[in-house]
């Protein structure tokens, strides 16, 4: 997850239907729910090989316990992708470890005649796909890298660095991105499936910014939708969110979102979109995470996220309730909250498989439905 407020070339080594809007009446809900058992009767929902949400958990407890510190371009981040290759080999994917050059600024306070430093460094993409045969294409994306302190009052603050576990931030959605790949790993989609670790998102979306750039006018009209899950156990509650950019220009772009609320709705699981009650935050999208750089090409979008758009600033930015625990409101970045010691101390007992198990039972629907997995 970055920042929300402003105040704060590579190698690669081989290894539906509409539906209606979240404030939709009783009508609007009712043909949501048809169209919902439309589409499941059309595209053929993967068997999952354990209860939903129990890979992604596991998965989620190891990166953030095994790799803590995962900052781009660090030993620790290599590691991370190495492993994360290495879990999607074993379920029969072919992935890549696409490398590449990147920086970011570390601000100096105390020194007048630096003021800041401008450090180079090479990230790490890691990237799997099951093919389909229409020519195009999802994205299914969660970045596993960790913050780097980047001025003297990040360090201050015990802000990122080598004992940040990040289980949050983003060890919960790169579990989650684990249990989907193996979950289509048998598939039959009609769009290519691309699974991405984006690496160095903590810098700035670097690693969504590298797969998008590298992408020919071609490939960008045919990539169809980006899902991107970060950061959903501290939070309140489970957002989904289109992108600002293509949902301004398209409303259509707000369907991958308004159908995750239907799947959701459907199985009971509670889940919302930003209700726009911060101006710079426009109804119904988000911000601040990779989807952010697919947006801005002008490819459709779906964030899932876990925070309070009606806390603090209303930005997203405050995940709960300030308390002795959280006493900011949030995990995001801080290396004595964002670790499993403190936050399964501190949430209501099981949050992480109960949020693992509910994005899966929702992401994996939807992304039948995006891909148009066949029976």
């Amino acid at each position: 997850m970055s920042f929300r407020r402003l105040d704060d070339g590579g190698a690669e080594e081989p290894i539906g239907c509409a539906m209606p809007g979240p404030h939709a009446g009783r009508a609007g809900v009712a043909r949501g729910f048809m169209a919902l058992a439309l589409a499941a009767a059309m595209f053929a929902v993967p068997a999952l090989a354990a209860p939903p949400g129990e890979l992604a958990a596991k998965e989620a407890r190891h990166v953030a316990g095994t790799f803590p510190g995962r900052m781009a371009g660090t030993p620790k981040e290599d590691m991370a992708a190495r492993y994360l290759a290495d879990r999607l080999l074993a379920m029969g994917y072919k992935p890549g470890l696409h490398r590449f050059f990147t920086s970011y600024t570390f601000n100096w306070a105390s020194k007048p005649e630096r003021v800041h430093d401008d450090r180079t460094l090479i990230s790490t993409n890691v990237i799997a796909e099951r093919r389909g045969t229409s020519g195009k294409q999802i994205v299914v994306g969660a970045h596993y890298d960790t913050r780097i302190p980047r001025s003297e009052r990040d360090l201050e603050r015990n802000i990122g660095g080598p004992k940040l576990e990040g289980l949050d931030d983003n060890a919960s959605g790169t579990g989650v991105l684990l249990e989907l790949a193996q979950a289509f790993a048998k598939a039959n989609p009609q769009h290519t499936i691309k699974f991405i670790a984006f690496g160095a998102e903590e810098i700035g979306l670097k690693g969504a910014i590298e797969v998008v750039n590298r992408m020919s006018p071609t490939e960008r009209a045919a990539t169809l939708w980006m899902v991107n899950i970060d950061s959903i156990v501290t939070g309140d509650r489970l957002y989904f969110h289109a992108g600002p950019k293509t949902y301004a220009k398209d409303p259509k772009a707000g369907h991958a979102r308004d159908r995750a609320l239907a799947i959701a709705a459907g199985l009971g699981i509670s889940a919302a979109t930003n209700p726009g009650l911060n101006s710079s935050y426009p109804i119904g999208t988000g911000c601040c995470s990779d989807q952010a750089a697919f947006d801005e090409a002008g490819i459709p979008v779906v964030n899932l996220e876990a925070t309070n758009w009606e806390l603090g600033d209303k930005d997203g930015y405050q995940q709960t309730a300030v308390s002795k625990s959280f006493p900011d409101g949030y995990s995001w970045h801080l290396v004595d909250i964002d670790n499993r010691a403190h936050l399964e101390a501190n949430l209501p007992p099981g949050r992480l498989e109960e949020r693992a198990r509910d994005a899966v039972r929702i992401l994996v629907p939807l992304v039948s439905e995006l891909a148009g997995v066949k029976r």
